[in-house]
């Protein structure tokens, strides 16, 4: 896993961390009833929710399609990387040939 993609899981996590804590203690000194906070939480956790689901998955496609575009990038290094070794391979062949048709001669 790339550094970067560590920071951000880090900076992720304090972030998540934070807003339950925030949460935690809206609920400890909220002025409303029991049941009235809880609505509001549960209200906030389902849009909460909804909110990073839908940036999560825009961020998984990116992911998908870079992750796409590399594969396309490695596949053609590789194939012309294969193209070079199959010449080189029948270049030094001809050669190892053509030098026992002169010995045999």
């Amino acid at each position: 896993m790339c550094n970067r993609c560590k920071e951000a899981g880090a900076g992720l996590a304090v972030f998540v961390l934070g807003a339950l804590i925030g949460a935690a203690v809206g609920v400890l000194y909220a002025p409303a009833k029991g049941e009235v906070t809880r609505k509001k939480l549960k209200r906030w956790a389902n849009d909460t929710y909804e909110d990073n689901k839908e940036a999560l998955l825009e961020r998984a496609h990116d992911l998908k399609e870079k992750a796409h575009a590399q594969l396309e990038d490695a596949r053609e290094k590789l194939s012309e990387g294969k193209d070079k070794v199959v010449k080189e391979f029948n270049r030094r062949k001809e050669e190892v040939v053509a030098k026992f048709k002169k010995e045999e001669k």
